[in-house]
This record gives C-alpha cells, structure tokens and sequence, in this order.
C-alpha cells in the first residue's frame, strides 16, 4: 500500500467555484500597549489587532461545494488554496480558523474571481 496516497485521500476537499471576493485590504495591522488598574493590582497589556476591518470574512457552513452540498461549519485544520480566476490578485489575511477564514483583493475598484480549494489536514 501507498502510505502518501492513502493519506491525501483520506481527507476531505472541497472546491468552491466563481467565488466573488469583495473584501479590500486595507486594513491596518497594529499593536495596541494599554494599562489597566484592577482592584488587584495594575497590569499592562500588549494586544495585536486589526485596526481597520475591510477585508471578507468567510464561515465554511455558509459556503457550497460545486455538487451544492453544503460544507459542515467547523474543519478540524483547514487549509484554504486560493485559484485566481481573473487578473485581481486575491489572498488570505491572516490564517485558517476551524469555522471560517478571511479574504481579500489588493484592488478596491475591482472584484475578484476565484476558486477555493478547503482542504481537511486532520
């Protein structure tokens, strides 16, 4: 038997077709430095965040395979590849969450066209 082959079958895939991104990056990473005064005593606390949030949130149980099944809401470690369509340069921002994932395209005046392959790693 063939160890890999079994392995890469033994996962779900699902490709999405003509999916329309929207989402513009244009958003701003930062790091936000606070202090906060608590009965306890003080603390200071160091947050990473997006400042600004343009970008396409996507959940995977509102998405559709191209046999129109439903894709179940939560993935044990998905991995999303992005198959551009058109000349709109579309990417992920930030990474793969169990129920969803976050798009987007670096020209606002245009949309972008792609296909998303959802794979299941685990």
């Amino acid at each position: 038997m063939n160890t890999t082959l079994d392995y890469l079958r033994g996962n779900r895939k699902f490709l999405i077709k003509d999916f329309v991104v929207h989402g513009d990056y244009s958003s701003a990473e930062g790091g936000l430095l606070y202090a906060e005064n608590l009965p306890t005593g003080k603390r200071i606390i160091f947050a990473h965040t997006y400042i600004v949030h343009n970008h396409q949130q996507v959940i995977f149980g509102n998405l559709y395979d191209h046999k129109e099944n439903q894709l179940p809401t939560q993935l044990n470690s998905p991995k999303v590849i992005i198959l551009p369509k058109n000349d709109v340069h579309c990417f992920l921002v930030g990474t793969e969450t169990p129920i969803g994932f976050n798009i987007a395209k670096n020209e606002p005046s245009k949309t972008g066209l792609v296909d998303l392959l959802i794979i299941e790693m685990e």
